[in-house]
């Protein structure tokens, strides 16, 4: 059997190969991507990174690092291939009024003369990201991204997808610390976006930034959101953008809703001019995708190879387009029936079709196998004629019935007022005299705590014995029961009783001496103090309190024993004190939520009690009791004080009244108003500071601007809004979305909705 030819069994592969070096602070990034009939892909990637910043190493280290990323990248070429064609992903800081500054370019012509580049063009890598993020997410980005390295951190201040601020540090402390002080000197924002995004993070970094508390003067209105884009983000991003401005198609990419709709649509015209019979197979090659774009303007990003147009580097491709014949497109639009004729949209009407039929020789120019017939005959006027009339129904669809909404971005100011207030029950709310009417409330609640006992306490025995009075005086002594006597070292002793000691006696020797013999008495006695300091040995020596010790004095006989000591723990009144506190904040919130549940919607309390009684205290020990743990029960009688929160808020808008400059607005759906430093005045008032914060908006009188924007473009149409003060960024949809047409706003003004939102 003959096999029948197939043409694409000779199909040549045709494929480029080109380089991506992606230059950040402390590595480079060179990913090889193929070209195959308008469609690239990675096939090579490699990392390398530098000892130090790339503004510190050396050239010969910088030549080292990408010599060994380009090579291992380049393994994955076919044999005897190589990716010289370069484009390059830079530092926004390498850049000024879209060209590379001179320093960093003799830099790259150093490098590509090396290591036998060519260059074609470069990419702003973090711009780059900002695209790639806006087409995955379907919107312009607001966030702080963050690019951590091994030494450095890099900081950039994104809004609606623009770089606005971008600052490097060395890392200092932990990563977070350091970013939290870099963000600190941001100078272009009044609030930072609560977003924050990492790049090629580990999860401990993550959970770093998630568990981090940042500094109370960073102007976030919400706790930031951690969210981390993929390894390779940054590559991936500089290779759609080059594709995107070199007009190729990046393979795996999402198709956009519009996208799909474009191609339905083409699909739609392939089906309307299909030919009614059958052609010959055609004999000549199919044309390419047009890339004369690249070939006849600058590329956006790109165009800093010295002396030489970069446009110039790539290759040229001309495309011949199959030509209508003037004739025919005037016949057929005076084909159109009279009554659509309007004079007002006439010209509009011719400028449409004539649009409409280039639109559709592309589509010839793009896929041959449609092909016009080049007879003249009437099924052909037939066909058009009925695409002509189905276009001028889209077109008044188009006119009359499509709406738009803008959305308009605003970067909000903040404006902070502190004003004294009187909350009264028994005086109306008055604005000018700062007074709101409220009405105090109370709920008891049975509640019970305990606590750790602290106060310390000495227990033990007092050591006994007996002693022997010795009176030495011609005086008879009478010593009561508790009378003291003591040592020369302070400890001290009481007699158990009462006791009398006669006078000494005298008499004389045969020398004719007088000889005194006191008189004695035996008693009992007992220490004055715990501890066994007062165990003392036999033979000691006492004073008499109150007495000379050459009238009496005392000594013991046998030693003294008995005595111990040692520290418990008891309940203090400390301790009490701290149950009555603890005990009224048990039932605080059991409180607060019993007497929400009884006031009117309207009616808010005072984020703190006016007074909180505790009664029917019951200890289950006594003070001096030893114990580990106390515990109090009782009832606490909380009470509060209700006011409008209505009344509330407008107060603070009369505050802010004549604070306002005139070309703002206050956007009172984000008012805050916080009461603080409450003071009870007495049982009827309580004074207070409230402290007010609100947003303030652009004043945009969307009447006047909608009479000024219905029916011009949307180009036109954003310029008007970000010429106004505090616009960032403009946003416009239409529904539906028609592919092909002009995108100009609705002609009436009441198709057009305004959104005025507040960046966060």
């Amino acid at each position: 059997m003959r096999i029948p030819f197939l043409p694409f069994f000779n199909k040549k592969n045709n494929s480029s190969y080109f380089l991506a070096l992606v230059l950040e602070n402390e590595k480079v990034n060179a990913v090889i991507f193929e070209e195959l009939d308008g469609k690239v892909k990675i096939i090579g990637n490699e990392e390398k990174y530098f000892n130090d910043s790339i503004e510190k190493i050396s050239p010969e280290e910088m030549l080292d690092a990408l010599d060994k990323a380009i090579s291992q990248a380049e393994q994955s070429l076919p044999n005897n291939t190589q990716a010289l064609k370069t484009i390059f992903g830079v530092k926004e800081d390498w850049v000024e009024n879209n060209r590379i500054k001179k320093d960093y370019l003799l830099k790259l012509k150093k490098i590509s003369d090396e290591l036998g580049l060519t260059p074609i063009g470069f990419l702003i890598v973090s711009e780059a990201v900002c695209h790639l993020l806006e087409k995955e997410e379907g919107a312009p980005v607001s966030a702080i991204f963050i690019d951590p390295g091994g030494k450095f951190v890099t900081v950039s201040l994104i809004r609606a997808g623009r770089i606005i601020e971008t600052k490097v540090s060395e890392i200092h402390e932990s990563l977070a610390f350091t970013v939290d002080s870099l963000l600190k000197h941001f100078t272009s924002s009044d609030i930072l976006p609560s977003r924050i995004i990492i790049f090629n993070s580990f999860e401990d970094i993550v959970q770093e930034f998630i568990g981090h508390q940042w500094s109370r003067s960073l102007p976030f209105l919400h706790l930031p959101q951690i969210t981390t884009l993929p390894t390779g983000f940054d590559a991936k991003a500089v290779l759609l953008g080059a594709a995107s401005q070199m007009g190729f198609e990046v393979l795996d990419e999402i198709v956009t809703k519009e996208e799909r709709q474009e191609f339905k649509i083409e699909k739609d015209l392939e089906e309307v001019v299909k030919p009614e019979e059958p052609r010959e197979e055609l004999k000549e090659e199919p044309i390419e995708a047009p890339k004369e774009e690249i070939a006849t303007k600058p590329i956006e990003y790109f165009g800093f190879v010295q002396d030489q147009d970069v446009v110039k580097t790539l290759p040229k491709k001309i495309v011949e387009e199959p030509k209508f014949e003037e004739e025919i497109i005037a016949k057929e639009i005076e084909e159109i029936p009279e009554e659509l004729k309007a004079e007002e949209n006439q010209m509009v009407i011719k400028d449409f079709i004539f649009g409409l039929l280039k639109i559709i020789k592309k589509g010839f120019a793009k896929r041959p196998s449609l092909h016009i017939p080049s007879f003249s005959g009437g099924k052909t006027i037939l066909v058009f004629l009925g695409i002509l009339i189905l276009a001028a129904g889209l077109f008044f669809f188009y006119i009359f019935g499509v709406k738009a909404t803008i959305i308009v971005k605003v970067d909000p100011k903040i404006i902070s007022e502190n004003q004294d207030i009187v909350f009264s029950s028994t005086s109306p709310t008055s604005f000018t005299d700062n007074i709101i009417s409220g009405e105090f409330v109370t709920v008891s609640k049975d509640a019970q705590t305990s606590t750790p006992a602290t106060g310390k306490k000495d227990v033990g025995d007092k050591a006994k014995g007996s002693v022997t009075i010795f009176n030495l005086s011609k005086n008879t002594k009478t010593l009561s029961a508790g009378t003291e006597i003591s040592l020369t070292n302070d400890l001290k002793f009481v007699l158990d009783n009462s006791v009398t000691v006669a006078s000494a006696s005298s008499s004389t020797d045969s020398n004719f001496n007088v000889i005194t013999k006191p008189s004695t008495v035996n008693v009992n006695i007992t220490a004055d103090q715990l501890g066994k300091e007062s165990n003392l040995p036999s033979g000691t020596k006492f004073s008499v309190s109150s007495f000379d010790t050459a009238d009496l004095i005392a000594k013991n006989d046998n030693p003294f024993s008995g005595g111990t000591k040692k520290q418990v723990t008891v309940v203090s009144k400390d301790d009490v004190d701290k149950l009555i506190s603890d005990l009224t904040k048990t039932q605080e919130q059991s409180a607060r939520d019993d007497l929400s549940k009884n006031l009117l919607s309207d009616k808010n309390l005072l984020p703190a009690f006016i007074d909180e009684t505790v009664s029917k205290k019951v200890l289950d020990k006594n003070i001096g009791d030893e114990t580990a743990i106390v515990t109090l029960k009782g009832e606490v009688i909380y009470e509060g004080l209700s006011f409008s929160k209505n009344e509330l808020i407008n107060l603070a808008k009369s505050v802010l009244a004549n604070k306002i400059p005139n070309a703002t607005a206050i956007n009172y759906d984000n008012i805050k108003a916080d009461i603080k430093d409450i003071k009870v005045k007495s049982d009827k008032e309580v004074n207070a500071n409230l402290n007010i914060k609100a947003l303030l908006l652009p004043k945009i009188d969307t009447n006047k601007i909608l009479s000024q924007i219905k029916g011009i473009s949307y180009k036109e149409a954003e310029g008007k809004f970000l010429s106004i003060s505090q616009v960032s960024d403009v946003i416009i949809s239409s529904s539906p979305n028609i592919p092909f047409f002009p995108k100009n706003l609705p002609r009436n003004a009441g198709n057009i909705t305004i959104v005025i939102k507040a960046n966060e």
